[in-house]
């Protein structure tokens, strides 16, 4: 009987997608209305708290005179602009995380690059919109295009590697990226790969350093601002995510963790103090937030990742895009900042308030544009996505019953 009923099994090769396309069809459909947990909560934790931190600084330095700090808030708060590379770090290694799946696809570069589009372009076109209502910056047809296609991040100028959105020329860099990340990732499939990644970018900053100063009149300001000086922050993400993947064999994971984050404040002292042995100081932010971040996947502390934490991380970039907006308004275009001045606190007490008062505005409206805008479009890009990547046929063993 077993042989019989092993007979009956033949292998044929079908296209997965035809065979079970109505079944697949059910599928999504039932895992969209499931709310399914997040899988990486310290990533998402990571992703609010560098919303919140830029928030923070732009709170401070924004406004025209700024809020003063004493120096012991003024380290922390004045440094928020760091937030960006731990966005950048965070990036790279989620990316990692989401390739494997291309593999499957028949074109998974243009899939890649489609889901990408859709995750960042909606927000950010709408952003362009709201900006230009506002008349924040003069207009320009060309320097509209160079955003509407990404390529802003290579024309130095205001409008251009600044972005026609306050605070948006890193979607420029992020979009740059996206460009590279595949080829790269196919070339660092493991620690020591990404490490020699990071020497490249390391070599290829320098060069850029040396040469650039000849080509724009505000060389420092584009460095900092450009792909090429940025890069070595993605690799340090990349290297990241194959530590956290070799952590699954250590032992004292916990230990290791508590080691790692304890390591975090002493390398954020020597690199606001300019302590570092060598080098420019912003490479050593990498270091310093790939510990924070597999410290965090080995020990998730509650107070770092927690609820708020994650649910901020969900609706990061919505926070990021819509902060800047917010605060040219409560400073510039009403009285509200004025009137807390006037209000004879302290320092950090007219800071607390201003920092409130902001946060009350922008986080309602970036879960706003999160729900009602941003997620909405990413998950439609998603399946448009899906449908124009194609899914390579596999060979599958189908079972005949008996008759």
């Amino acid at each position: 009987m077993l042989a019989d009923d092993l007979n009956r099994c033949v292998k044929i090769p079908i296209p997965v997608g035809a065979m079970h396309l109505a079944g697949a069809r059910r599928v999504s459909k039932l895992t969209t209305q499931i709310k399914r947990p997040d899988r990486f909560p310290y990533l998402s934790a990571l992703r609010g708290m560098a919303a919140l931190w830029v928030v923070m600084v732009h709170v401070a330095h924004m406004p025209n005179p700024h809020l003063a700090l004493p120096w012991w808030a003024e380290g922390f708060v004045g440094n928020g602009v760091m937030g960006v590379n731990l966005f950048f770090l965070v990036s790279a290694f989620s990316l990692c995380l989401t390739m494997p799946k291309h593999d499957k696809e028949e074109r998974p570069y243009l899939g890649f690059m489609l889901r990408r589009f859709f995750r960042i372009a909606p927000l950010f076109y709408l952003l362009i919109i709201v900006t230009r209502l506002m008349r924040i910056f003069p207009f320009r047809w060309s320097a509209l295009a160079a955003n509407i296609f990404f390529v802003f991040n290579f024309i130095p100028g205001s409008g251009y590697q600044t972005a026609m959105v306050l605070a948006g020329w890193t979607i420029g860099v992020e979009m740059a990226f996206y460009v590279m990340f595949p080829f790269i990732y196919a070339r660092t499939k493991s620690v020591t790969l990404a490490i020699r990644a990071l020497v490249v970018a390391f070599l290829v900053a320098a060069a850029f350093r040396s040469v650039i100063g000849n080509l724009v009149a505000d060389s420092a300001s584009y460095i900092n601002q450009s792909i090429f000086g940025l890069a070595p922050m993605f690799m340090f993400g990349i290297i990241a995510f194959y530590m956290v993947r070799a952590a699954g064999e250590w032992k004292h994971k916990r230990v290791i963790g508590a080691l790692l984050l304890a390591s975090v404040p002493l390398q954020f002292y020597v690199i606001i103090h300019g302590l570092v042995p060598f080098g420019p100081a912003i490479y050593w932010q990498g270091p310093m937030f790939g510990c924070l971040l597999v410290g965090l996947y080995l020990l998730p502390l509650r107070l770092l990742v927690n609820t708020a934490t994650v649910w901020l991380g969900n609706i990061s970039y919505s926070i990021y895009l819509v902060h800047s907006p917010v605060i040219v308004v409560l400073a510039y275009r009403s009285t509200v900042y004025q009137h807390l001045h006037a209000l004879g606190l302290g320092p950090v007490e007219t800071y607390a308030l201003a920092l409130g008062l902001t946060l009350a505005c922008v986080i309602p409206i970036a879960a706003l544009t999160f729900y009602g805008w941003e997620n909405w479009l990413n998950e439609w890009g998603k399946g448009f996505a899906s449908r124009v990547a194609g899914r390579k046929e596999q060979t599958r063993i189908v079972v005949q019953e008996a008759a």
